[in-house]
């Protein structure tokens, strides 16, 4: 299992402990919260997530090792209420668990790929103008896009041009970037779900930046075990950067900038976990391939 691979691998023996007490945790919690009928949900990565019920609600119960990123992730909730976004029920960040409302039928914009991408990259991109329309909370601990990106400058097991050109890019991006706005931080057909007849975002980030990098690296990779099985690749990663640089009314070399970088920090990411980066390197070299000025 995936879910269970991605903890011991991440965090050793405290991540076992934290499995062996995820049950105790997860029972507790529906007792305190009246929740009944819970189920763990598929394709688990790092949060252990269950959908149910509360009396006649559909909810999620999702439980995470990581404190800091789920406080961080309920403080995103909070701040984008009424933009689009999940609905927060309860909290308890003490123990990393938060209780939000389930989206029914709750199909993510996957079903989407690669039939109707456009109309799915159209739904992503209307969500996330309505994220960047949230108020900046006064006081806050959201990080900079500016600290995420400061991994691209340490040394990694790439090629050094392929990480002086990111650190580059990065560094034009950053000395003209003059939007700054609470971004969803991994906006993607996964993190986007029917409900009803409507969308909604779950699982924000909460990071400060350009709008841009919303519409850009994460959202133009996802699905990405489904973008690498494509016999085309370059050209759908073509033509989906031709889509945003239009809805955007901007040039298509900026989406491929901040595409690439994110690409690159994607990889860091995950050679600091410990994880297999062979088709991100492989899609990074797609990516070179699919602008040339």
């Amino acid at each position: 299992m995936e879910f269970i691979e991605n903890i011991k691998l991440i965090y050793g023996n405290s991540g076992l402990v934290w499995l062996e007490n995820l049950p105790v945790l997860a029972s507790t919690l529906a007792k305190i919260w009246n929740l009944r009928d819970l189920v763990s949900c598929e394709d688990l990565s790092y949060n252990y997530v269950m959908s149910g019920w509360r009396n006649d609600l559909p909810i999620i119960l999702k439980i995470g090792i990581d404190l800091r990123s789920i406080q961080q992730e309920c403080s995103a909730i909070h701040a984008f209420n009424g933009h689009g976004l999940i609905k927060l029920l309860e909290a308890d960040l003490d123990h990393g668990a938060i209780l939000i409302t389930r989206a029914v039928p709750g199909r993510t914009l996957v079903a989407l790929f690669h039939d109707a991408d456009d109309k799915a990259l159209g739904i992503a991109c209307n969500l996330a103008r309505q994220l960047h329309k949230a108020t900046m909370p006064s006081e806050h601990k959201f990080p900079m896009l500016s600290e995420w990106f400061s991994i691209i400058d340490q040394n990694w097991d790439l090629p050094n041009e392929k990480l002086q050109l990111a650190r580059n890019l990065k560094n034009d991006l950053f000395n003209n970037s003059k939007t700054n706005v609470l971004l969803h931080g991994d906006l993607h057909y996964a993190n986007i779900l029917s409900d009803s007849d409507d969308w909604v975002v779950i699982d924000p980030k909460g990071v400060i930046g350009d709008p841009m990098y919303d519409m850009t690296g994460c959202l133009l990779r996802e699905p990405f075990k489904q973008m690498m099985g494509l016999s085309d690749i370059k050209g759908r990663l073509q033509h989906r950067m031709k889509f945003v640089a239009e809805y955007l009314k901007t040039d298509l070399k900026q989406v491929w900038v901040w595409t690439y970088i994110q690409s690159v920090m994607s990889i860091c990411w995950s050679l600091e976990d410990g994880q297999d980066v062979s088709l991100k390197r492989v899609f990074l070299g797609i990516l070179e391939e699919s602008y040339k000025e």
